[in-house]
């Protein structure tokens, strides 16, 4: 902000009457009323009911303020309140995914597979994204860099291998993707 708008903010609230400003002012005018002519009452009063005009149409611009805080906190608290169990599913998510790598000779891939569709989509209910950033260029924000390896046939920063798969909600990352990235 420049100079010659603080200035006017300054002057702005230096002119606004607080609740005790008010009622001080009540006072006097009350104690002016018995002294005073009929019109100079008139004044007095009407002076009193722009005074508690003006503190009504506070009152309600606070409450209509404390309104949408509660809702956009409302709104939130929808949002991300998978956020505690989907970082309990994760765990056995990444077993899942595991043992389905490695899977040739024991339980069945298709049941595995199953599961794992029935977990995803349980997920996606909750408006959470998994991250899979294979052959992606890095990002700090959305991975976690485990390790780096050398290939001259891929891009610099480019996600070579995805060692654990992260998860988000909305912008909301719960956990990056653990990564191997290709080195500059």
């Amino acid at each position: 902000m420049s100079k010659k708008s603080n200035k006017e903010n300054a002057s702005k609230m230096e002119d606004v009457e607080t609740p005790k400003d008010l009622e001080l002012k009540e006072k006097e005018l009350t104690e002016e009323k018995a002294s005073n002519t009929p019109e100079e009452e008139n004044k007095v009063l009407s002076e009193l009911v722009k005074g508690l005009e003006e503190r009504v149409l506070r009152a309600q611009a606070e409450v209509e303020n404390i309104r949408k805080i509660s809702q956009k906190e409302i709104l939130k608290s929808r949002i991300f309140s998978a956020e505690s169990i989907t970082k309990d599913l994760l765990t056995p998510i990444d077993n899942l995914y595991r043992s389905l790598e490695h899977s040739e000779n024991g339980i069945p891939s298709s049941l595995i597979e199953l599961v794992l569709n029935d977990i995803s989509k349980a997920l996606s209910n909750q408006n959470i994204e998994e991250i899979d950033p294979l052959g992606e260029k890095f990002n700090p924000n959305f991975h976690e860099a485990l390790s780096v390896k050398e290939d001259k046939n891929q891009e610099p920063e480019e996600i070579l291998e995805v060692l654990q798969k992260g998860y988000k909600i909305q912008d909301r990352i719960i956990r990056p993707a653990l990564v191997i990235v290709n080195k500059v």
